[in-house]
């Protein structure tokens, strides 16, 4: 199930301030040096982040697109899906989304699991 998240990534990446001890997954950002190459600098941005700030722009896209999170407690880079940079993410709640960035920043969710099948959250 695809999740619109209409709002740009910048403005999350605004808000954002400096990650806390609790906010930091266990994963790395796992970018190749030929993924970086064909970055926006907004994508290079996110790819960039500190994880703590990351889940929280990740967080802010999954909410902005419609669906309960209350954080991330894990995100880990995965191949770019036609060169927008790709994270699976899980929220405290157990979801797991896909979302990749566009080079505009803006983030396209994608619900992921047995929950994809149609429960709510």
């Amino acid at each position: 199930m695809k999740l619109a998240a209409p709002a740009l990534l910048l403005l999350s990446l605004a808000a954002c301030g400096d990650p806390s001890p609790d906010n930091v997954a266990a994963a790395g950002n796992g970018d190749a040096p030929a993924e970086r190459a064909a970055l926006s600098p907004t994508q290079q941005r996110v790819v960039d982040m500190p994880e703590g700030q990351r889940n929280g722009v990740l967080m802010r896209a999954i909410v902005d697109g419609g669906q309960p999170c209350q954080g991330v407690t894990l995100a880990a880079r995965q191949p770019d899906e036609g060169g927008r940079p790709t994270w699976a993410a899980r929220c405290a709640n157990g979801a797991s989304y896909r979302l990749s960035i566009g080079p505009d920043g803006t983030a396209q969710v994608t619900l992921v699991g047995d929950r994809a099948a149609g429960a709510k959250g």
